[in-house]
């Protein structure tokens, strides 16, 4: 129960229709048996058991103005922070509360270009990534619209996380396989440097005598993928990069590697 109105005035009436309708019933019995002696008309029986089913009625009419007053939540839900009070007046349309449901599954809605649309099925499976937690979370498309926005020539597709979902309202992002999967090289977005030669990284390696450098290795640029850039030539898989501080580098610079990120090959 949500808000409960009050129906001091219905249950008491509600008690009162519960009386009639107990009188009644008794009062057709009766005549129902002194009909079987020929004591009373037909037409008097049957006008005791119209004024029952009238009772009965009245009984259900009154239930459901009750069961009108008290609102109930339409789903298993935890209920959000209220502004409502005890012996508030409420003018039509406030809001009383919000509902979260907690039955483990959450909807996200996105939009993709109507060309990565016409991939997307039912069932294909995408990852979604909360911006407060950088660790892919899978779900599963359940609807494409079949309507294409005229104005950002998108498409609304939604898709479904079965537990550990991010909350209601939440802002994510959403990996949507476009085409085939392919292997890539990806690194920190902060580790490509770009130049009027052109993009670089600086790779940390050691030298002959066992000492770290950085050294510039131009490299060729793909797309990005949140807080990554794939690396589509001039690096291969497992090789260190400079990601914090790469600003600072130059060709053979010695360095001290604190907790460095590797860019690696990832499907």
């Amino acid at each position: 129960v949500l808000v409960a109105l009050d129906v001091s005035v219905e249950q008491a009436e509600l008690e009162a229709l519960q009386a009639q309708s107990q009188l009644a019933v008794t009062s057709l019995a009766r005549m129902e048996r002194l009909r079987q002696h020929g004591a009373v008309s037909e037409e008097e029986v049957d006008r005791a058991r119209a004024e029952r089913d009238v009772a009965q009625a009245q009984i259900a009419r009154t239930q459901a103005i009750i069961a009108k007053k008290t609102i109930r939540a339409p789903f298993r839900a935890r209920v959000g922070i209220s502004d409502v009070h005890p012996g508030q007046y409420l003018n039509e349309g406030v809001q009383l509360t919000t509902l979260q449901g907690i039955d483990g599954a959450v909807h996200v809605d996105f939009a993709v270009s109507q060309q990565v649309a016409v991939g997307l099925r039912a069932g294909t499976p995408v990852q979604v990534v909360t911006t407060a937690d950088s660790t892919p979370i899978d779900a599963r498309i359940v609807a494409v619209d079949a309507r294409v926005d005229p104005v950002t020539r998108t498409t609304t597709v939604r898709a479904t996380i079965i537990g550990g979902a991010p909350a209601p309202g939440s802002s994510v992002r959403v990996f949507v396989p476009a085409g085939p999967m392919v292997t890539a090289i990806v690194v920190p977005v902060n580790a490509l440097r770009r130049g009027p030669s052109g993009d670089h990284v600086f790779v940390i390696a050691a030298d002959e005598s066992g000492r770290t450098r950085a050294h510039e290795r131009p490299v060729r640029s793909g797309p990005m993928l949140g807080d990554e850039i794939v690396i589509l030539d001039g690096l291969t898989a497992g090789e260190q990069v400079a990601a914090s501080g790469s600003f600072k580098l130059r060709e053979g610079v010695l360095v001290v590697v604190d907790a460095p990120k590797t860019g690696g090959a990832q499907q």
